[in-house]
């Protein structure tokens, strides 16, 4: 009897790990995780059909009904390159905020150091602004620079 049990549960062991979801979780590091137990936030990116298909897959073993290795490799191969991808925009802006920031704390620099702040007219003429309105522009100025060089 229990060589019958025995045998019965691994014949049944790899038919049912092919029936598994997986899960896919990012911890607080971004280190990538997968797991086939849902997590808080988790993202499930397999799920196997649990009944057996009628005509097996051409590239998939007898006895492994709807699994396809071929298949859950290019689906974690297309979310790492999507993972890649969004990395790669995260740099870019990160970068480009960098370099606003930078130009908006040269502004604000140069500003404060500036007996006279002045405008260009329509006309190309240098309008000089009052004690007052220099003081606004610094306070707008030095705002500008708070809100791009914030971290995110």
């Amino acid at each position: 009897m229990r060589r019958v049990t025995a045998i019965a549960i691994l014949i049944g062991l790899p038919l049912s790990a092919t029936q598994a979801d997986v899960y896919r979780s990012v911890d607080a590091q971004g280190h990538v995780q997968y797991s086939d137990t849902p997590s808080p936030g988790a993202e499930l990116i397999q799920v196997s059909s649990s009944r057996p298909s009628s005509t097996p897959a051409s590239n998939a073993p007898p006895g492994n009904s709807g699994f396809s290795p071929t298949k859950v490799n290019a689906q974690i191969h297309e979310q790492l390159t999507k993972e890649d991808l969004a990395r790669e925009v995260h740099s870019d802006v990160a970068q480009t905020r960098a370099e606003q920031c930078q130009k908006a704390q040269d502004d604000y620099q140069k500003q404060v150091l500036a007996r006279r702040i002045y405008t260009t007219g329509a006309d190309g003429q240098r309008q000089y602004l009052s004690d007052a309105e220099a003081d606004q522009q610094r306070l707008n100025t030095r705002q500008q620079m708070e809100d791009l060089c914030k971290p995110q």
